[in-house]
């Protein structure tokens, strides 16, 4: 099989586990014959490398979104949840062998929505459809020529790995999309002639396959500016939720694609999440000589006790147990950052982290 690539490559058939999809599926089509030419079924067969599969790593997901919206809330912003109520597709004219190409998120490789492509729905909305205050918010939201918008909008990401479909549209009047203009009033020799030119229902349907997102919940974000801004947030978000839900984004919105629609009970899922505190790993327990002493100190951590118990002579006749004693409480103040070779103060008799770490070396060397 002929693809663009090195001889004697080892480009795989299908993605590997763990792929980027989007690269893999916009950077190594290879249904191509060995005259360049591509068989009946080939187009279809690459959108099914990836069709019916969750894309994107949940826990890269996960970091980008808490990073996204640790800056969402320093910006006085905030964020809904939509989620499509059917297929969602985006960047269809994109260029590629399949001739439907997709947008995909350069980096965790899931479908996603730019911030120009939520701005634009929400400008949309607000010319058409949204009668109150309709200039102010204009000007205000998104500016001018002269002045720059009060309103920052972030690409919008999945929230969790996405499932890929393969769709399918049939077009049965392609010459007529093509060459309809040419037929000139009722000039019948001319309509006799290229009869297939016609806008007619007994033409063959021409399947044309492409990939689509089913039901993704996509995180939307919008922030202020300025402080000034602050209170037009709210406002722009309750009007953002409508624009997706009834204009729709990305492609064929009109035969019903792209609607979002919000997800209250997933922001609130969200919003919990986010509220709670992260808690510190748990450290893991202590083997019964060392538990013996810090069990006698409740109050106190446990490598102070157990380096005073090192200098009590405590494990003197048990060399094994006093060299795992030391290499722990070394371990201990070096996860703590207290582990100190050398001290910045004056005075470094007042310098307790560098004592202590005195203290731990003449066990050590």
């Amino acid at each position: 099989m002929a693809i663009p690539l090195y001889q004697q490559h080892e480009a795989p058939n299908t993605p590997p586990h763990g792929a980027h999809f989007g690269l893999w599926y916009t950077r190594f089509f290879n249904r191509y014959t060995d005259n360049w030419t591509l068989d009946e079924t080939a187009k279809q067969d690459w959108v099914k490398t990836v069709a019916n599969q969750l894309c994107g790593n949940e826990a890269a997901l996960r970091q980008y979104r808490l990073r996204l919206l640790k800056l969402v809330k320093a910006l006085k912003g905030d964020f809904v949840i939509c989620e499509s109520n059917w297929h969602f597709a985006t960047g269809l004219g994109l260029p590629h062998p399949v001739e439907n190409g997709f947008t995909w998120h350069q980096t965790l490789g899931v479908p996603f929505l730019a911030g120009s492509a939520i701005k634009g729905v929400l400008r949309a909305w607000v010319e058409c459809w949204d009668e109150t205050d309709r200039e102010q918010r204009l000007k205000d939201w998104f500016g001018s020529q002269n002045e720059t918008g009060k309103l920052v909008f972030f690409d919008a990401i999945p929230i969790a790995p996405v499932r890929l479909m393969l769709d399918i549209m049939t077009p049965h009047c392609g010459k007529w999309y093509e060459k309809g203009q040419d037929i000139n009033g009722y000039d019948m020799e001319a309509v006799l002639d290229h009869p297939e030119r016609l806008p007619a229902d007994w033409h063959d349907p021409v399947p044309v396959p492409f990939l689509v997102a089913k039901q993704a919940k996509f995180l939307v974000t919008v922030a202020a500016r300025n402080a000034k801004a602050e209170g037009m947030v709210p406002t722009a978000l309750e009007s953002l939720v409508a624009a997706l839900q009834w204009l729709g984004v990305g492609a064929k919105t009109g035969a019903g694609y792209g609607h979002l629609v919000r997800d209250e009970k997933a922001e609130q899922t969200l919003r919990m999440e986010l509220s709670q505190k992260p808690k510190a790993p748990a450290r893991p327990s202590l083997p019964g000589f060392m538990a013996d002493v810090t069990e006698k100190f409740p109050g106190q951590a446990d490598y102070i006790s157990l380096l005073k118990a090192l200098e009590d002579g405590h494990w003197k006749d048990k060399p094994e147990q006093e060299k795992a004693v030391v290499e722990f409480v070394k371990k201990r103040l070096v996860d703590e950052k207290k582990w100190k070779l050398k001290s910045a103060k004056k005075n470094p008799q007042k310098d307790i982290d560098f004592q202590r770490t005195l203290r731990v070396l003449k066990f050590i060397s």
